[in-house]
């Protein structure tokens, strides 16, 4: 599913280890490929002072209608993140990476480039798409030379803009996505020469510079994505995949659920239809090495107005709009009693004929800690707007820093 907020669809010397290991296996798959190419030198500073400390990725994106909200990048807590994504651009008549609103996008930039000046080595990286933005992806990507120019265009935005790397937030590939959105049957092979193209266009800039550039894609955990695409050779080129570890359950659904639920299909009773563990082991039983994988977590929920005679997950409802961590705790939490669901490791609020369904510091913890257990490569968040006084992000960072420093 795409990404929501407040009811629109959208679709956030250790971490050199992160890096370095990343990198090397992704020459171990170029050399199998016979694609091996000469490896660029890091700069100092490139890697995350966060991540070199041992930490892992933090990654958070930053949307450029936040700033329209009245929240601004010096407004970010970036103590936690090694890495902000500012989303979206998008892809423009002549298949070409464009900003999409100039007026919004140039300053918003231009403040998170003021705040990887107060914190050196903090990674800021273009996301290209997303769920309003992906229009254009299948044509782009149909042929060579679409691919170039695509590529091309993606890295001359970036260096323009002084940014550290490219994520690509194509949704979707092969079916799927906001409606108007262009699909063909060869998208899933396009989506990774895309990817390769685009390595390679980096690895170029970057030996002109002396520096590595990064590459992420941002990717959902369904069944159908991992059936329409190749997993593996998504993974190859770039530095980590973000999965959109929520959306699982929503306002397209057909009863009310868990926006980002942790139990497995196979537990309890309540009538899931996807679940954050399976939907990781579905991408490491796909041959995606673990510390590729990045776990992307909702900063925000889902308010379900049930119908009547309804009660609480699986009932029917009349109407479902997202709401953001913020919003739900200043407007919900003293009206409605929380409780919460064992099997699902997720907090809910149940009353006067609605179904909350949100993430609390418990329920984001226990995400990291799964993520962490399952030896991937870090923690993300979709998006920081949404969580202001960055609760939900720190007790994640914590409970992702606590338990890989346990012995």
């Amino acid at each position: 599913m795409g990404r929501r907020l407040c009811g629109v669809w959208w679709m956030g010397a250790g971490l050199a280890l992160v890096l370095a290991a990343a990198f090397a296996g992704r020459l171990r798959w170029r050399e199998a490929a016979s694609l091996a190419r000469s490896v660029p030198p890091v700069s100092p500073g490139a890697v995350s002072a966060g991540a070199a400390a041992g930490r892992g990725l933090v990654v958070g994106y930053y949307p450029g209608y936040a700033r329209g909200e009245g929240f601004l990048p010096g407004d970010l807590a970036v103590e936690q993140l090694t890495a902000i994504h500012y989303a979206f651009a998008g892809i423009d008549e002549e298949g070409r990476v464009a900003l999409a609103d100039p007026a919004v996008d140039l300053p918003s930039l231009a403040g998170l480039r003021a705040l990887r000046e107060e914190r050196p080595g903090l990674r800021l990286l273009l996301s290209v798409g997303g769920w309003d933005r992906s229009e254009g992806f299948s044509d782009a990507a149909a042929t060579p030379e679409g691919r170039k120019d695509l590529a091309r265009s993606a890295v001359a935005l970036m260096a323009e803009q002084g940014l550290d790397g490219i994520d690509l937030d194509w949704e979707f590939p092969v079916s799927g996505g906001k409606e108007g959105t262009g699909h063909r049957h060869q998208d899933g092979e396009n989506y990774s020469r895309l990817l390769w193209e685009l390595r390679q266009a980096l690895d170029a800039k970057g030996r002109e510079e002396g520096r590595q550039y990064l590459l992420s894609a941002a990717v959902p955990l369904g069944k159908e994505f991992l059936s329409n695409n190749s997993p593996a050779a998504l993974a190859e080129p770039v530095d980590y995949l973000f999965l959109m570890g929520y959306d699982l359950h929503g306002p397209w659904s057909d009863a009310a659920g868990f926006n980002a639920p942790l139990a497995d299909l196979r537990e309890g009773t309540l009538p899931y239809t996807a679940s954050v563990r399976e939907g990781v082991e579905g991408w490491l039983r796909a041959g995606v090495p673990p510390e590729k994988l990045v776990l992307g977590m909702p900063l925000y929920g889902y308010r379900y107005q049930l119908a009547p005679g309804q009660a609480g997950p699986g009932g029917r409802f009349l109407s479902a709009r997202s709401a953001s961590y913020d919003r739900i705790v200043a407007e919900d939490l003293s009206r409605y009693p929380r409780s919460f669901q064992d099997t699902a490791q997720v907090p809910y609020l149940l009353g006067e004929g609605w179904f909350i369904s949100y993430d609390d510091p418990s329920s984001i913890a226990a995400k990291a800690r799964f993520a962490r257990e399952k030896g991937l490569g870090g923690i993300g968040f979709w998006e920081l707007s949404q969580d202001r006084g960055a609760r939900l992000v720190a007790a994640g960072a914590a409970a992702w820093e606590n338990v890989q420093n346990t012995p």
